[in-house]
């Protein structure tokens, strides 16, 4: 099976470098152009079903990608980490790192690292489950959720550096599965 993740395009608060999480934050004129230049990036790519995150920054980037090539389905654990209390906020100045697997830090009431990584296998078992081996599938989605998912993909242990892996807004990777 063929996997292709890719991440929404720019919000401002991307832009901005502030912490969105679960919070319903639109795609910029930036992010809609991202969009745009994926669909004709993806136009060299055999799609046959598209995965996507409910939340509207992913679900429009998905929509402008996909131009009516294969359906979407829209899985809400494929929304972004939760990052609580911590939503709005700059990352850089929280005090503790939220993506150390051994801290699997709470704070400001944000889900843990397990817990995100756990949501991430949800999803792709059930990609796995659905499609067959085959199958060529997108998997529109938030840096964070991402970045969970691509580890649940190549492996993890405590001592995994998360800061490792970085997926950029619109960009593409491509995984055999």
């Amino acid at each position: 099976m063929k996997l292709y993740l890719v991440r929404h395009g720019q919000t401002d608060w991307n832009l901005k470098r502030i912490a969105q999480g679960q919070t319903d934050i639109p795609l910029n004129a930036t992010g809609i152009k991202q969009a745009e230049a994926l669909r004709d990036k993806l136009q060299d790519y055999q799609l046959d079903i598209c995965y996507c995150s409910p939340l509207v920054r992913a679900a429009k980037t998905a929509e402008i990608a996909v131009n009516d090539r294969c359906p979407i389905i829209f899985d809400n654990n494929l929304r972004e980490r939760s990052f609580g209390k911590l939503e709005g906020t700059p990352a850089a100045e929280w005090p503790e790192d939220i993506l150390d697997l051994r801290l699997n830090s709470r704070l400001g009431n944000c889900e843990t690292m397990q817990a995100t990584l756990d949501r991430a296998k949800l999803v792709l078992d059930r990609i796995k489950t659905e499609q067959p081996a085959t199958a060529h599938v997108l998997v529109v989605g938030h840096g964070s959720l991402l970045k969970n998912l691509h580890y649940n993909i190549v492996g993890y242990t405590l001592d995994t550096d998360f800061h490792g892996f970085h997926i950029h807004n619109g960009e593409i990777i491509e995984y055999d599965i």
